[in-house]
């Protein structure tokens, strides 16, 4: 590991206490900057990232088609936040392999443990696992369910014993969700379905194998559009049609669902 790359890592692991109180859509991944992209650190729970193929150790290369080369962390960061429930694909390597996948942000909170409160909850207690800071968060947390907890920018083993007030709560909203249509792609290795063409009139896409296949555009606000159900669709190219003529010109994603597998795909509507 070179120097670049040991000073990113310290800087993305002492940065985490000023995370404390924050709020953003992200996919929920911990990452430090390197030359070709950000490498990840760990992926966390519970989040959007925890329902795909992405896993600690990976490098981040691309989000939505543009590359992460060259970039800061800071910049990095803002590529892969954005609007909750908007679908963001993201290009990695994994093993040597370049890999896409599309799932959809979600609302994630950074939160410093309230210490003497949690201490109080439990009769005045010092240290805690994660089970029972879960368990306290809970109760405590309204519509936020607390899905890890870190110290140092780390994730904390359930077992493990710390101080409230040395750890932080990474909490998303029960209420919004995430991921309904989280696909995975592999770039070298197709899935079972691959979108060949987007018009106002029809829907093409190939399929390795005969079965039922479902189709969702939705807009870059991550608004489902339109739901298209192919019943049968066969080995090869297939086209069906939609009603796209009122829909505004514009970007889209459309992911498509088939045989147990979700490939997702930006299209630009003319």
């Amino acid at each position: 590991m070179n120097r670049f790359i040991k000073m990113s890592l310290v800087a993305a692991v002492m940065a985490a206490p000023a995370l404390a109180d924050e709020q953003f859509g992200g996919v929920g991944v911990t990452i430090y900057q390197i030359p070709q992209g950000v490498h990840v650190v760990q992926v966390i729970p519970g989040t959007p990232a925890a329902e795909t193929d992405l896993q600690a150790g990976d490098d981040i290369v691309a989000v939505d088609g543009v590359s992460l080369k060259g970039l800061d962390i800071e910049e990095s960061k803002a590529m892969l936040r954005g609007q909750v429930n908007k679908p963001v694909e993201i290009t990695f390597v994994s093993s040597g392999d370049t890999l896409k996948t599309t799932l959809r942000r979600a609302q994630i909170t950074v939160k410093d443990f309230e210490s003497k409160q949690v201490e109080a909850w439990y009769g005045n207690k010092k240290e805690f696992d994660v089970h029972e800071l879960e368990t306290y968060a809970s109760a405590n947390g309204g519509n936020k369910q607390l899905v890890a907890v870190l110290k140092r920018g780390s994730l904390v083993d359930g077992d493990q014993t710390v101080n409230a007030e040395d750890v932080n709560g990474i909490y998303v909203d029960k209420a919004d969700g995430f991921a309904p249509k989280s696909g995975k792609t592999n770039a070298g290795k197709p899935g079972s379905a691959k979108l060949k063409g987007f018009t106002r009139n029809t829907i093409s896409f190939n399929a390795k194998s005969a079965g039922k296949a479902v189709i969702t555009v939705m807009n870059t606000d991550g608004a489902e559009v339109a739901t298209v159900v192919v019943e049968n669709a066969q080995p090869g190219f297939n086209s069906v049609s939609w009603k796209g003529e009122k829909v505004p010109s514009g970007r889209y994603m459309v992911s498509i669902e088939h045989n147990g597998s979700v490939s997702g795909k930006n299209a630009v509507l003319k």
